[in-house]
């Protein structure tokens, strides 16, 4: 705001009447001199006063003053004597209430997070579980101080998996907010309960339920909270994908156990197989799944980019001719994955250590443990060494020995090892689940990785309700981009400092599913929950912006605002009618 003394606030934009009654005034002062009357001073001022008066009515004049104004902004969950303890230190505290906090006493309703605009710069402290980030944004002063309130029973955070594949294991994690002495916390798909869990002591206390779930698709899961004989049930979204299929080629020159499980297991999963076995110099067996016949008698890189995967054991690795190795380099290269399975002996393989250059160290024991389905270790065949720490070794699974599944990029593509070995018995063993937990995450992580136009990110947290602004982000490359919610289109933004970001913001409607998407067919599925679900989770998701958005250090809650109150018209008005009384009344004297 101006820091002027004084500022006008004009009935009409200009200063062309005030200027007309000065030359008015002017005249009426020159007529007034020239009567020959008594009292010429004083008719004088008379037509000075009724001049101003006149130019101040329509100017409208403002001072500047400096006042004690401070509001007090209590939420859901605050409390009583922390609102008691602010009134005893400052009695003129405004305070305002949110439509779901209690009010307090004198304190003024606020219907709607959208509605504290006309306060947000008055406001000073807020109470309580605070406010969105789309409500914090709407207060431009940074000097607002945040006391928070006791988080509720409930779950207090929760992390839903943005990668989940039907027939595999997943996790449901987060915290549970213990004010009892035991919750039973239990996990419900639609085909049933899959599974629970029994928290005990009070505090904050973790959680992880476990499902697997059948088809692809769009779900409603439920998570049940028994307390106290008391049950409580919650939806949240959960999105199966089948997982995206690929073109494997696999490469050996003698058969072996654990490639012909490997490639049943890809098959199952409706991915593309090729495997060439070699029988002799020259001579090479094929076999086909999901794929049209193809002879690869040599390999080029040409033949290569038809695939997103090789795998090879260190056998076969090793007896690759140079022109091979450096055409399978320049496939990696190019975004290839290469996964081999490591035998012995592999640090004499020259072809290896070219591909995995990184220092080793050696094993005394040939075997390792791995907790992978249920609650029983299992013990499965390892290599002699394991790689020492690298910065460009990417792990995927490890244990206390080190890294037994990992990557490193290798330009767009990424060349993968495998030091677990023999882990068909697990499929023997009817350890389906176990098999799938070892191979899933790496040949999902070290194939090619797929191209795609464009990427659609929602950036709110879970949960997001009705009537609330959901933030979204969408990378593109492109001018004449378009985004649509259900069937509405939405404007974009591009960000002010970065090429091919752009922001779009959309109102949440009705509760349920809904699908964003764009002109290339990519779509991104949100889910919008009841107004009163998730209450305890939305409460610490509110604390822990408002922690963000407010000073650190305790402000004091007088602060002195600068206003600028107007000259009562009252006074200009007053004026005017004495000056125009004495001049009327001055002839009759």
């Amino acid at each position: 705001m101006s820091d002027q003394t004084m500022v006008m606030q004009p009935v009409l934009d200009g200063w062309w009447f005030p200027g007309i009654l000065i030359l008015i005034g002017i005249y009426l002062l020159w007529k007034e001199y020239k009567r020959n009357m008594r009292f010429r001073v004083l008719r004088l001022i008379a037509v000075v006063v009724l001049t101003v008066a006149l130019i101040g009515l329509f100017l409208r004049p403002a001072l500047k003053a400096d006042e004690e104004l401070s509001v007090v902004l209590l939420t859901e969950g605050y409390e009583k004597k922390q609102a008691d303890s602010l009134f005893a230190i400052n009695k003129n505290l405004q305070f305002f209430h949110l439509a779901d906090a209690i009010p307090y006493t004198h304190s003024k309703r606020i219907p709607s997070l959208n509605s504290i605009a006309p306060i947000a710069n008055e406001i000073r402290v807020i109470l309580g579980n605070g406010l969105p980030a789309f409500a914090w944004k709407q207060i431009n002063d940074s000097s607002v101080h945040y006391i928070s309130g006791q988080l509720p029973s409930g779950v207090t955070a929760l992390h839903i998996p943005k990668n989940i594949f039907t027939n595999r294991e997943s996790k449901i994690n987060g915290i549970y907010t213990v004010k009892e002495n035991r919750v039973t916390l239990s996990l419900h798909s639609p085909a049933g309960v899959e599974d629970s869990v029994t928290l005990t002591g009070t505090g904050n206390r973790s959680f992880a339920l476990t499902f697997i779930p059948k088809q692809a698709g769009k779900f409603i899961y439920q998570l049940t909270s028994k307390q106290n004989g008391q049950t409580l049930t919650e939806d949240f979204p959960v999105i199966v994908n089948e997982g995206t299929p690929y073109r494997t080629l696999f490469l050996q020159q003698q058969p072996s156990f654990e490639i012909q499980y490997l490639k049943s297991f890809l098959s199952k999963k409706n991915h593309s197989v090729v495997l060439r076995s070699q029988l002799s110099k020259n001579i090479f067996r094929y076999e086909y799944i999901n794929h049209d016949v193809v002879n690869i008698t040599q390999l080029a890189k040409k033949t290569l980019s038809a695939f997103d995967l090789v795998i090879l054991d260190t056998e076969t690795l090793q007896a690759l001719p140079p022109t091979e190795i450096k055409a399978l380099e320049d496939a990696v290269a190019e975004g290839l994955g290469v996964i081999v399975l490591v035998q012995e002996p592999s640090l004499t393989n020259r072809n290896f250590q070219k591909l995995f250059p990184w220092k080793t160290i050696p094993l005394k024991s040939d075997t390792t443990h791995l907790l992978l389905s249920g609650k029983q270790s299992n013990t499965l065949s390892v290599a002699s060494f394991i790689f020492s720490d690298a910065a460009s070794l990417q792990a995927i699974i490890q244990n206390k020995r080190g890294v037994l599944s990992g990557f490193t990029y290798k330009g767009l593509g990424k060349a993968g090892f495998q030091l677990l070995q023999s882990t068909y018995p697990l499929i023997l063993r009817g350890d389906s689940l176990g098999y799938s937990k070892i191979w899933s995450p790496v040949l999902e992580q070290i194939s090619r990785s797929k191209t795609v136009n464009s990427t659609l990110t929602i950036t709110n947290t879970f949960p997001v309700y009705p009537d609330q602004p959901i933030d979204i982000e969408l990378i593109a490359n492109g001018n004449n981009l378009t985004l649509q919610d259900d069937s509405i289109h939405l404007p974009l933004m591009e960000d002010i400092r970065i090429d091919d970001v752009w922001h779009a913001t959309t109102w949440a409607g009705n509760p349920g599913w809904h699908t964003l998407s764009t002109p290339d067919s990519v779509q991104l599925s949100y889910y919008i929950s009841e107004k009163d679900s998730w209450k305890s989770l939305e409460a610490n998701n509110r604390i822990s912006v408002s922690k963000q958005y407010s000073v650190t250090e305790t402000k004091s809650v007088n602060t002195k605002h600068t206003v600028y109150k107007p000259v009562s018209p009252l006074i200009f008005f007053l004026a005017l009618l004495l000056a125009f009384g004495f001049l009327w009344f001055t002839p009759k004297l």
